[in-house]
């Protein structure tokens, strides 16, 4: 009975170390994005530009790996230049030239890997395109407002970080029935509640901080974001059932892949970029942030 007893605490004391292991792992992997994700945007949008390049390079890679079973081929070249391009095309003030370029190459892509997959499986190959594209051009637009882009950068990041954080946590210490079992079997009601509430709180305290706009407007743009944070997560995790992967890649140290990382950041970038282009279409910052 002792020695069940002994092997029953060692087992328990390995697994804490396990996770507190793993823990430390993502904390430490976040914080280093986190940094270099803040400095890049704060220095201009060109440097921003270059690191949503690199960032959209990673995710055609990884986006081939998920749906062709390769990583780098002829349509992964024409996904990873389409982003570059894009990217930089909107931090050099034409933002419709990069739309154009990412529309022509979804149709490219889908073109030529219908030869190979057929019409039903070209169509996964060509939404990386845009799946990628179009949030590296509504970041980089953002960016472009000399008065409030990093600001409204710095919003974006702050929603969306805090709704995965509170998601995460909230998720671990409630629990309680999940929020979309056979998407995502670790989600739950309380993570995503969690997440909306912190998130809200996060806009009104940022509006507080700014000066100049409206916390109950940036409490509720907050709340609004993450829900379609969490969404753009269930669709990622959607899609990485219906290929059968856990993880897009190894590429982030406790986190998985760079789709894994930036799955609900890419919906908050272009749900963000539209309510911008609303509200303020010369000044996209100031669309976003002053209400």
């Amino acid at each position: 009975m002792t020695d069940r007893a002994s092997l029953a605490a060692n087992g328990k004391s390995e697994n804490v170390k396990r996770t507190s292991s793993e823990i430390m792992l993502r904390i430490n992997s976040a914080l280093i994005l986190a940094t270099i994700s803040l400095l890049s945007a704060y220095m201009s949008r060109y440097s921003f530009a270059a690191l949503i390049a690199v960032f959209v390079a990673l995710m055609a890679w990884e986006w081939g790996r998920l749906v062709r079973g390769k990583g780098i081929d002829a349509a992964f070249w024409m996904q990873a230049l389409a982003g570059v391009v894009a990217a930089f095309l909107t931090a050099y003030d034409c933002p419709s030239c990069a739309v154009l370029v990412v529309i022509v190459v979804t149709a490219g892509v889908f073109a030529l890997r219908r030869l190979d997959d057929g019409p039903d499986k070209a169509w996964w190959s060509a939404a990386g395109v845009y799946y990628a594209g179009f949030p590296a051009i509504s970041l980089v637009w953002l960016r472009t407002d000399a008065v409030y882009g990093w600001h409204a950068i710095l919003f974006l990041f702050v929603i969306v970080w805090t709704t995965d954080t509170a998601a995460y946590m909230f998720g671990r210490l409630i629990g309680g029935p999940k929020l979309a079992p056979r998407i995502s079997p670790k989600k739950t009601w309380a993570g995503l509640i969690g997440a909306t509430v912190m998130a809200l709180i996060a806009g009104v305290l940022f509006a507080v901080a700014l000066g100049g706009t409206s916390p109950l407007a940036l409490g509720a743009l907050g709340f609004a974001l993450a829900l379609i944070a969490q969404m753009g997560d269930l669709a990622e995790s959607a899609l990485k059932r219906f290929f059968g992967l856990k993880d897009s890649s190894g590429l982030i140290p406790g986190h998985g892949g760079v789709l894994d990382r930036l799955d609900g950041l890419v919906a908050a970038a272009v749900a963000a970029a539209l309510i911008a282009r609303a509200m303020d279409p010369a000044n996209p910052g100031a669309g976003l942030l002053i209400w």
